[in-house]
């Protein structure tokens, strides 16, 4: 059996793109917002991951001027980042079922 890991941030930025396109800071923000502060996402772990998403194809971005000079990125999910999403979702429950088979009912 192949090696798994528990969850991936990646799985946590689509799921929060499938909702809606986001720039970065938002992004995280949501993150920590939906998960009351239990998940924090540094900047300097964002970007590679989102650049990862990009080079696969699973999110794009577009730039919107945002003020003067400020612009920001926005990124949206694709349909093959969808498809991914539901990859890492069901691996993801995959984990948590066998977690829970060996820890037993909840006490």
């Amino acid at each position: 059996m192949a090696k798994k890991s528990f969850y991936k941030i990646e799985m946590l930025f689509l799921k929060v793109l499938e909702q809606e396109d986001c720039y970065g800071y938002q992004l995280t923000q949501s993150i920590q917002d939906i998960t009351n502060g239990q998940i924090k996402i540094a900047e300097g772990t964002m970007y590679p991951i989102l650049y990862k998403l990009q080079d696969k194809g699973y999110i794009s971005d577009r730039q919107v001027k945002v003020g003067k000079r400020q612009t920001r990125v926005y990124y949206h999910l694709e349909p093959a980042g969808k498809e991914y999403l539901s990859q890492l979702t069901h691996d993801y429950y995959q984990m948590i079922d066998a977690i829970q088979a060996v820890l037993g009912p909840r006490i």
